[in-house]
Protein backbone atom coordinates (compact mmCIF):
# COMPACT_ATOMS: atom_id res chain seq x y z
CA UNK A 1 0.00 0.00 0.00
CA UNK A 2 2.53 2.21 1.12
CA UNK A 3 4.34 1.33 -1.84
CA UNK A 4 2.08 2.53 -4.32
CA UNK A 5 1.51 5.30 -3.01
CA UNK A 6 5.34 6.34 -3.35
CA UNK A 7 4.98 5.24 -6.89
CA UNK A 8 2.22 7.20 -7.45
CA UNK A 9 4.00 10.16 -6.26
CA UNK A 10 6.75 9.37 -8.38
CA UNK A 11 5.11 9.28 -11.68
CA UNK A 12 3.11 12.22 -10.89
CA UNK A 13 6.21 14.23 -10.55
CA UNK A 14 7.61 12.47 -13.46
CA UNK A 15 4.62 13.64 -15.55
CA UNK A 16 4.66 17.29 -14.03
CA UNK A 17 8.53 17.84 -14.92
CA UNK A 18 7.57 16.59 -18.24
CA UNK A 19 4.77 19.09 -18.79
CA UNK A 20 7.04 21.79 -17.26
CA UNK A 21 9.70 20.71 -20.20
CA UNK A 22 7.12 20.73 -22.88
CA UNK A 23 5.73 23.83 -22.00
CA UNK A 24 9.18 25.30 -21.47
CA UNK A 25 9.94 24.42 -25.01
CA UNK A 26 7.29 25.81 -26.24
CA UNK A 27 7.79 29.46 -24.98
CA UNK A 28 11.63 29.32 -26.50
CA UNK A 29 10.14 28.14 -30.41
CA UNK A 30 7.16 30.62 -29.79
CA UNK A 31 10.01 33.52 -28.89
CA UNK A 32 12.17 32.33 -31.88
CA UNK A 33 9.32 32.32 -34.33
CA UNK A 34 8.40 36.22 -33.47
CA UNK A 35 12.13 37.18 -33.70
CA UNK A 36 12.12 35.68 -37.42
CA UNK A 37 8.85 37.34 -38.36
CA UNK A 38 10.32 40.51 -36.88
CA UNK A 39 13.25 40.44 -38.49
CA UNK A 40 11.46 39.40 -42.03
CA UNK A 41 8.44 41.90 -42.11
CA UNK A 42 10.91 45.02 -40.40
CA UNK A 43 11.98 47.05 -43.38
CA UNK A 44 15.58 48.85 -43.54
CA UNK A 45 15.51 51.57 -40.76
CA UNK A 46 14.37 55.10 -42.77
CA UNK A 47 16.90 57.79 -42.53
CA UNK A 48 16.36 60.59 -40.23
CA UNK A 49 15.31 64.07 -40.73
CA UNK A 50 18.43 65.23 -41.29
CA UNK A 51 19.89 63.15 -43.55
CA UNK A 52 17.03 63.33 -45.60
CA UNK A 53 17.31 66.84 -45.88
CA UNK A 54 20.83 66.72 -46.30
CA UNK A 55 20.18 64.11 -49.12
CA UNK A 56 17.19 66.29 -50.40
CA UNK A 57 19.43 69.32 -50.93
CA UNK A 58 22.19 67.83 -52.45
CA UNK A 59 19.99 66.17 -54.81
CA UNK A 60 18.61 70.04 -55.34
CA UNK A 61 22.10 71.23 -55.89
CA UNK A 62 23.29 68.56 -58.68
CA UNK A 63 19.86 69.74 -60.60
CA UNK A 64 19.76 72.69 -60.60
CA UNK A 65 24.33 73.10 -61.44
CA UNK A 66 25.10 71.18 -64.16
CA UNK A 67 28.56 69.40 -63.64
CA UNK A 68 31.48 72.52 -63.75
CA UNK A 69 33.58 71.86 -66.98
CA UNK A 70 36.92 73.76 -67.76
CA UNK A 71 35.65 76.56 -69.51
CA UNK A 72 38.10 76.85 -73.53
CA UNK A 73 39.82 80.24 -73.10
CA UNK A 74 38.68 82.91 -74.95
CA UNK A 75 40.47 86.05 -76.26
CA UNK A 76 39.39 89.44 -77.24
CA UNK A 77 40.78 90.74 -80.40
CA UNK A 78 42.61 93.95 -80.25
CA UNK A 79 40.89 96.23 -82.75
CA UNK A 80 43.11 97.90 -85.26
CA UNK A 81 43.78 101.56 -85.17
CA UNK A 82 41.44 104.02 -86.45
CA UNK A 83 42.46 107.46 -87.59
CA UNK A 84 40.75 108.83 -84.99
CA UNK A 85 42.45 106.87 -82.67
CA UNK A 86 45.73 108.39 -84.24
CA UNK A 87 44.55 111.86 -83.74
CA UNK A 88 43.69 111.08 -80.35
CA UNK A 89 46.92 110.09 -79.52
CA UNK A 90 48.90 112.96 -77.58
CA UNK A 91 50.95 115.15 -79.75
CA UNK A 92 54.72 116.34 -79.26
CA UNK A 93 54.13 120.22 -78.77
CA UNK A 94 55.11 122.07 -81.32
CA UNK A 95 57.41 124.69 -80.60
CA UNK A 96 55.75 128.64 -80.11
CA UNK A 97 57.21 130.85 -82.32
CA UNK A 98 56.80 134.40 -79.81
CA UNK A 99 55.31 137.31 -82.03
CA UNK A 100 57.48 141.02 -81.26
CA UNK A 101 56.13 143.12 -83.53
CA UNK A 102 53.90 143.63 -86.92
CA UNK A 103 54.33 146.04 -89.06
CA UNK A 104 51.38 147.44 -90.93
CA UNK A 105 50.43 150.89 -89.82
CA UNK A 106 52.25 152.84 -91.74
CA UNK A 107 50.38 156.56 -92.94
CA UNK A 108 48.68 154.49 -96.22
CA UNK A 109 49.24 151.08 -94.90
CA UNK A 110 51.16 148.01 -96.28
CA UNK A 111 50.15 147.22 -99.86
CA UNK A 112 50.55 143.63 -101.02
CA UNK A 113 54.23 143.48 -99.58
CA UNK A 114 56.45 140.65 -101.07
CA UNK A 115 60.16 140.74 -100.84
CA UNK A 116 61.76 140.87 -97.61
CA UNK A 117 65.53 141.02 -96.38
CA UNK A 118 67.72 141.93 -93.31
CA UNK A 119 70.95 143.55 -93.27
CA UNK A 120 74.12 143.33 -90.56
CA UNK A 121 72.68 145.89 -88.58
CA UNK A 122 69.50 144.62 -88.51
CA UNK A 123 67.50 146.66 -90.30
CA UNK A 124 64.62 145.04 -92.47
CA UNK A 125 63.81 146.23 -95.76
CA UNK A 126 60.38 145.64 -97.65
CA UNK A 127 59.38 145.66 -101.50
CA UNK A 128 56.02 147.13 -101.05
CA UNK A 129 54.82 145.68 -103.92
CA UNK A 130 50.90 147.29 -104.04
CA UNK A 131 52.62 150.87 -103.51
CA UNK A 132 55.90 150.35 -106.15
CA UNK A 133 58.15 151.19 -103.10
CA UNK A 134 60.94 150.04 -101.28
CA UNK A 135 60.60 150.91 -97.95
CA UNK A 136 64.04 150.35 -94.63
CA UNK A 137 62.93 149.88 -90.89
CA UNK A 138 64.82 149.42 -87.66
CA UNK A 139 64.69 146.28 -85.53
CA UNK A 140 62.19 148.06 -83.70
CA UNK A 141 59.56 148.49 -86.78
CA UNK A 142 60.06 151.77 -87.58
CA UNK A 143 60.59 153.42 -90.55
CA UNK A 144 64.19 154.41 -91.38
CA UNK A 145 63.89 155.52 -95.31
CA UNK A 146 61.81 154.87 -98.62
CA UNK A 147 61.91 154.96 -102.70
CA UNK A 148 58.55 155.95 -103.09
CA UNK A 149 58.43 156.91 -107.10
CA UNK A 150 56.79 154.51 -109.42
CA UNK A 151 58.91 154.87 -112.66
CA UNK A 152 61.55 152.97 -115.13
CA UNK A 153 64.22 155.50 -113.69
CA UNK A 154 67.38 154.58 -111.16
CA UNK A 155 65.84 153.92 -107.89
CA UNK A 156 62.05 153.98 -109.34
CA UNK A 157 60.14 150.33 -109.14
CA UNK A 158 57.68 149.00 -111.44
CA UNK A 159 55.94 146.21 -109.86
CA UNK A 160 53.77 143.10 -110.98
CA UNK A 161 52.97 142.99 -107.86
CA UNK A 162 55.56 140.56 -106.62
CA UNK A 163 59.12 140.23 -106.01
CA UNK A 164 62.37 139.23 -104.22
CA UNK A 165 65.09 141.24 -102.44
CA UNK A 166 68.12 139.79 -101.34
CA UNK A 167 71.57 141.57 -99.39
CA UNK A 168 74.86 140.43 -99.80
CA UNK A 169 77.61 139.70 -97.51
CA UNK A 170 78.46 143.58 -97.84
CA UNK A 171 74.72 144.56 -97.42
CA UNK A 172 74.36 145.55 -100.92
CA UNK A 173 70.48 145.29 -101.78
CA UNK A 174 69.47 143.52 -105.13
CA UNK A 175 65.58 144.10 -106.15
CA UNK A 176 63.61 142.72 -108.33
CA UNK A 177 62.34 145.15 -110.53
CA UNK A 178 60.04 142.94 -112.70
CA UNK A 179 57.70 145.51 -114.33
CA UNK A 180 60.65 147.03 -115.80
CA UNK A 181 62.23 143.07 -116.55
CA UNK A 182 65.64 144.77 -114.38
CA UNK A 183 67.16 144.00 -111.26
CA UNK A 184 68.59 146.96 -109.12
CA UNK A 185 71.40 146.80 -107.09
CA UNK A 186 72.13 149.53 -104.36
CA UNK A 187 74.85 149.95 -101.66
CA UNK A 188 74.59 149.89 -97.93
CA UNK A 189 73.34 153.18 -98.09
CA UNK A 190 70.71 153.25 -100.47
CA UNK A 191 72.69 154.55 -103.48
CA UNK A 192 72.18 153.37 -106.76
CA UNK A 193 74.89 151.13 -108.01
CA UNK A 194 73.49 149.28 -111.03
CA UNK A 195 70.96 147.65 -112.88
CA UNK A 196 70.43 144.54 -115.47
CA UNK A 197 67.72 142.75 -117.61
CA UNK A 198 65.34 143.41 -119.93
CA UNK A 199 62.34 141.94 -121.65
CA UNK A 200 62.93 138.28 -123.36
CA UNK A 201 64.12 135.09 -123.42
CA UNK A 202 68.23 135.82 -123.74
CA UNK A 203 70.33 135.03 -121.37
CA UNK A 204 70.58 137.94 -118.58
CA UNK A 205 67.07 138.70 -120.16
CA UNK A 206 63.86 138.22 -117.71
CA UNK A 207 59.92 137.50 -118.45
CA UNK A 208 58.40 137.73 -114.99
CA UNK A 209 61.55 137.58 -112.43
CA UNK A 210 60.43 136.79 -108.78
CA UNK A 211 62.56 135.53 -105.99
CA UNK A 212 66.22 136.28 -106.00
CA UNK A 213 69.23 135.14 -103.49
CA UNK A 214 72.82 135.55 -102.91
CA UNK A 215 75.60 133.02 -102.02
CA UNK A 216 78.98 133.77 -99.96
CA UNK A 217 80.80 134.47 -103.33
CA UNK A 218 78.06 137.57 -103.90
CA UNK A 219 76.75 135.60 -107.23
CA UNK A 220 73.10 136.59 -107.60
CA UNK A 221 70.33 134.06 -108.37
CA UNK A 222 67.03 134.92 -110.03
CA UNK A 223 63.90 133.01 -110.45
CA UNK A 224 61.62 133.52 -113.20
CA UNK A 225 58.11 131.70 -113.88
CA UNK A 226 57.73 133.56 -117.42
CA UNK A 227 60.99 131.32 -118.73
CA UNK A 228 60.98 128.75 -115.94
CA UNK A 229 64.84 128.61 -114.96
CA UNK A 230 67.40 130.09 -112.73
CA UNK A 231 69.78 132.57 -114.09
CA UNK A 232 72.70 133.22 -112.27
CA UNK A 233 75.15 136.85 -112.09
CA UNK A 234 78.01 137.85 -110.37
CA UNK A 235 77.55 140.81 -108.39
CA UNK A 236 77.78 143.35 -111.01
CA UNK A 237 75.30 141.42 -113.11
CA UNK A 238 77.45 139.44 -115.75
CA UNK A 239 75.42 136.39 -116.91
CA UNK A 240 77.45 132.99 -115.34
CA UNK A 241 75.01 130.43 -115.88
CA UNK A 242 71.68 129.24 -116.22
CA UNK A 243 69.75 125.95 -115.65
CA UNK A 244 66.00 124.39 -115.65
CA UNK A 245 63.11 124.21 -118.16
CA UNK A 246 59.40 123.99 -118.22
CA UNK A 247 57.67 120.47 -116.60
CA UNK A 248 57.43 118.07 -113.87
CA UNK A 249 60.98 116.57 -113.55
CA UNK A 250 63.98 116.94 -111.66
CA UNK A 251 65.71 119.77 -112.41
CA UNK A 252 62.47 121.27 -114.77
CA UNK A 253 60.10 123.75 -112.83
CA UNK A 254 56.15 124.98 -113.29
CA UNK A 255 55.91 128.62 -111.58
CA UNK A 256 59.42 128.94 -109.42
CA UNK A 257 59.17 131.65 -107.23
CA UNK A 258 61.52 131.58 -103.84
CA UNK A 259 65.35 130.64 -103.90
CA UNK A 260 67.70 130.50 -101.26
CA UNK A 261 71.14 129.46 -101.13
CA UNK A 262 72.48 128.19 -97.67
CA UNK A 263 76.22 128.32 -96.44
CA UNK A 264 77.72 125.30 -98.18
CA UNK A 265 76.33 126.79 -101.47
CA UNK A 266 73.39 124.11 -101.79
CA UNK A 267 70.46 126.19 -104.10
CA UNK A 268 66.98 125.76 -102.73
CA UNK A 269 64.01 126.51 -105.20
CA UNK A 270 60.00 126.68 -104.29
CA UNK A 271 58.62 124.98 -107.88
CA UNK A 272 55.25 126.20 -106.68
CA UNK A 273 52.51 124.59 -109.21
CA UNK A 274 54.56 121.11 -109.16
CA UNK A 275 54.05 121.71 -105.30
CA UNK A 276 57.93 120.56 -104.14
CA UNK A 277 61.15 122.01 -103.00
CA UNK A 278 64.03 121.09 -105.30
CA UNK A 279 67.13 121.14 -104.12
CA UNK A 280 70.94 122.02 -106.28
CA UNK A 281 74.34 121.96 -105.70
CA UNK A 282 76.19 125.00 -107.14
CA UNK A 283 76.12 124.39 -110.55
CA UNK A 284 72.74 123.39 -110.40
CA UNK A 285 73.09 119.81 -110.67
CA UNK A 286 69.77 118.21 -109.03
CA UNK A 287 70.22 116.34 -105.61
CA UNK A 288 66.52 115.61 -104.43
CA UNK A 289 63.22 117.25 -104.00
CA UNK A 290 60.13 116.85 -101.04
CA UNK A 291 56.69 118.50 -100.76
CA UNK A 292 55.14 120.30 -98.31
CA UNK A 293 54.40 117.97 -95.00
CA UNK A 294 51.73 119.52 -92.98
CA UNK A 295 48.99 119.28 -96.10
CA UNK A 296 50.55 117.76 -99.67
CA UNK A 297 48.13 120.18 -101.35
CA UNK A 298 49.95 122.91 -100.24
CA UNK A 299 52.01 125.35 -102.20
CA UNK A 300 55.71 126.60 -101.38
CA UNK A 301 55.89 130.17 -102.18
CA UNK A 302 58.91 131.57 -100.51
CA UNK A 303 61.74 129.83 -98.85
CA UNK A 304 64.82 131.05 -96.69
CA UNK A 305 67.84 129.01 -94.75
CA UNK A 306 68.55 130.31 -91.16
CA UNK A 307 72.02 130.09 -89.82
CA UNK A 308 71.97 127.00 -88.14
CA UNK A 309 71.27 125.57 -92.02
CA UNK A 310 67.06 125.04 -91.51
CA UNK A 311 65.27 125.23 -94.71
CA UNK A 312 61.92 127.81 -94.03
CA UNK A 313 59.10 127.55 -96.61
CA UNK A 314 55.59 129.62 -96.75
CA UNK A 315 52.74 127.87 -97.68
CA UNK A 316 50.85 130.21 -99.61
CA UNK A 317 47.76 128.78 -99.72
CA UNK A 318 47.23 127.19 -96.36
CA UNK A 319 48.87 130.25 -95.02
CA UNK A 320 51.55 128.73 -92.58
CA UNK A 321 55.54 127.85 -92.51
CA UNK A 322 56.99 124.81 -92.88
CA UNK A 323 60.73 124.05 -91.26
CA UNK A 324 62.56 121.32 -92.58
CA UNK A 325 66.32 120.22 -92.56
CA UNK A 326 68.64 120.72 -95.41
CA UNK A 327 67.94 116.58 -96.31
CA UNK A 328 63.95 117.43 -96.26
CA UNK A 329 62.84 116.06 -93.09
CA UNK A 330 60.29 118.15 -91.67
CA UNK A 331 60.74 119.64 -88.11
CA UNK A 332 57.38 121.53 -87.60
CA UNK A 333 55.35 124.23 -88.63
CA UNK A 334 53.51 127.60 -87.28
CA UNK A 335 50.28 129.80 -88.57
CA UNK A 336 51.07 132.90 -87.05
CA UNK A 337 51.21 134.83 -83.59
CA UNK A 338 49.11 136.90 -81.50
CA UNK A 339 47.66 139.24 -84.26
CA UNK A 340 45.99 136.20 -86.03
CA UNK A 341 47.21 133.50 -88.47
CA UNK A 342 49.24 134.09 -91.86
CA UNK A 343 47.21 135.21 -94.22
CA UNK A 344 49.71 134.72 -97.85
CA UNK A 345 52.75 134.55 -96.28
CA UNK A 346 55.34 134.87 -99.32
CA UNK A 347 59.20 135.69 -97.66
CA UNK A 348 61.06 134.55 -94.72
CA UNK A 349 63.94 136.34 -93.65
CA UNK A 350 66.44 136.49 -90.64
CA UNK A 351 68.38 138.86 -88.00
CA UNK A 352 71.56 138.29 -86.78
CA UNK A 353 69.86 137.45 -83.62
CA UNK A 354 67.84 134.86 -84.97
CA UNK A 355 64.77 136.44 -85.08
CA UNK A 356 62.17 135.62 -88.34
CA UNK A 357 60.05 137.78 -89.99
CA UNK A 358 57.04 137.01 -91.97
CA UNK A 359 55.47 138.80 -94.92
CA UNK A 360 52.07 138.09 -95.48
CA UNK A 361 51.10 139.55 -99.19
CA UNK A 362 46.74 139.32 -98.77
CA UNK A 363 47.62 140.35 -94.98
CA UNK A 364 49.21 144.07 -95.98
CA UNK A 365 51.85 143.28 -93.11
CA UNK A 366 54.85 141.44 -91.32
CA UNK A 367 55.71 139.81 -88.95
CA UNK A 368 58.38 139.71 -86.29
CA UNK A 369 58.75 136.77 -84.04
CA UNK A 370 61.17 134.97 -81.35
CA UNK A 371 61.65 131.30 -82.41
CA UNK A 372 61.58 128.60 -79.84
CA UNK A 373 64.86 125.87 -79.13
CA UNK A 374 64.94 123.77 -82.76
CA UNK A 375 66.35 120.20 -83.41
Amino acid sequence: MKLNKLLVKFIYGYLLLALLAACQGRNQATAVFQETAVAQATPEPEPTATATTAATATAAATTAVPPTMTPTPTYTATPAPMATQEATMTPTPEPTFTELLIINNLPDRLKDPYGIAVDSQDNLYVLDAGHDRLLKFNSQGELLQSWENKGSGEGEFNSMGFGGIAIDGKDNLFVVDNGNYRIQKFDSAGNFVTQWGSQGLNNGQFQRAIGIATDAAGHVYVTDDGRPEIQVFDNDGNFLHKWGSRGGGDGQFRHPTGIAVDAAGHVYVADYENKRVQKFDSAGNFLLSWGMTVNTTGTPEGIAVDADGRVYITDYDRARVEIYTADGIFITAWEGGENGRFNRPVAVAFDSTGHVYVSNQAGNSVQKFAPPLLP
